[in-house]
């Protein structure tokens, strides 16, 4: 291959093991990549397309799309970036929640509970942050087709006295369910990095008030 953007150029060293050097001269033996194992040309649609295949320790990837039209090739597009990103998340910090709305709503009842036992303008970033964590179980309960107003009565009568956290939104069937049973799970680092900064900013908001 005579041409190559940056970063398909990138890739190819990666997958190959290769160090990518700027002038012949600085060449070293130890920059050559010798991992890769099949190269070859092939042509799809009216397109050529050259492959690196059966490398020995490859570091990167190609993903092939084609689709019909560029709406739908964006769609898949996004929705494999989405699932490339949970995945990358769960191997760096592998912890788990309940989904469906349920460790939301158990946060939020958390918060409901203690601006009962906070007096003066300092109950507001409780009670406005308890009403923040319910938009996750609010946003889920339509997309399933159920009534929303009677869903989240009920979902929140549950958690109300602290016993029923595990009770959340079924997203196939929009029915009240324990999501423990279910193995309805949800990556719980983003919902903790929500957490310091709300108490982050109620420390903030205590010490303006």
């Amino acid at each position: 291959m005579r041409r190559l953007r940056i970063t398909d150029n990138n890739r190819i060293a990666k997958a190959c093991g290769a160090v990518i050097v700027n002038r012949p001269h600085q060449l070293q033996q130890s920059d050559v990549g010798t991992g890769a194992g099949i190269f070859e040309v092939k042509t799809i649609g009216d397109e050529f397309f050259a492959f690196i295949v059966h490398c020995k320790e490859p570091k990167a990837c190609t993903v092939l799309f084609r689709g019909p039209s560029k709406d739908q090739f964006n769609e898949v597009e996004r929705n494999l970036q989405d699932a490339m990103s949970v995945a990358r998340n769960i191997l760096k910090n592998p912890k788990l929640g309940p989904a469906g709305g349920a460790t939301q709503l158990t946060v939020s009842a958390t918060l409901k509970q203690k601006s009962l036992s906070v007096e003066g303008i300092e109950k507001w970033p409780y009670e406005a942050a308890a009403i923040a964590f319910e938009r996750i179980p609010r946003t889920v309960a339509p997309n399933c087709g159920v009534n929303v107003i009677r869903t989240m009565t009920a979902l929140q009568g549950k958690h109300a006295n602290g016993e029923k956290s595990w009770l959340g939104i079924d997203g196939s069937t929009g029915v009240i369910t324990g999501v423990k049973e279910k193995k309805i799970g949800g990556y719980l680092f983003g919902l903790l990095l929500l957490l310091s900064f709300i108490s982050f900013a109620i420390s903030i908001f205590k010490f303006v008030g």
